[in-house]
């Protein structure tokens, strides 16, 4: 009867002890993916990277030899614009806010001239379409203005 009992306590304390550390497992786990979420939030382009300057890039135009973007971010959330339409001889400027995404990684230019969608990345930004997904394809690394200033 002594040797069922302490078998049977045993058995209990080996069990619980086993609970106990898939709890402190899962709590671990946790924990683990709220400092991930929470350094995602801290790391961005927004903070992370001296975007504020001059780009500037030619992108591919359908019916013209492309379009030649000149872009400055200023710190106060304003932007300067230029689109010259080459072999049109055609020249568009245009200044307003921007705003950045959710994100903080993506701006919207709401520019009255052709709103912009612009991916902020180290010393460049990448255009965008108008969904704001990545442009993929032969010409993808058309859609890239590069920072001069």
């Amino acid at each position: 009867m002594k040797k069922s009992i302490s078998f049977f306590i045993l058995t209990l304390f080996v069990i619980f002890s086993c609970q106990s550390k898939s709890i402190q497992t899962e709590e671990k786990q946790v924990e683990t993916k709220a400092e991930a979420k929470a350094i995602a939030k801290e790391h961005n382009s927004k903070n992370s990277l001296d975007w504020a300057g001059k780009y500037e890039g030619t992108i591919p135009c359908a019916d013209c030899e492309g379009i030649k973007y000149i872009v400055e971010l200023k710190k106060d959330g304003n932007f300067f614009i230029e689109q010259e339409y080459l072999g049109k001889e055609t020249v568009y400027q245009d200044e307003g806010f921007y705003k950045w995404d959710a994100s903080n990684n993506i701006l919207h230019l709401n520019s009255n001239v052709t709103p912009l969608i612009l991916k902020v990345e180290e010393n460049q930004l990448k255009v965008l379409d108008q969904e704001g997904k990545v442009i993929t394809g032969n010409l993808k690394d058309k859609y890239i203005l590069k920072k001069i200033k």
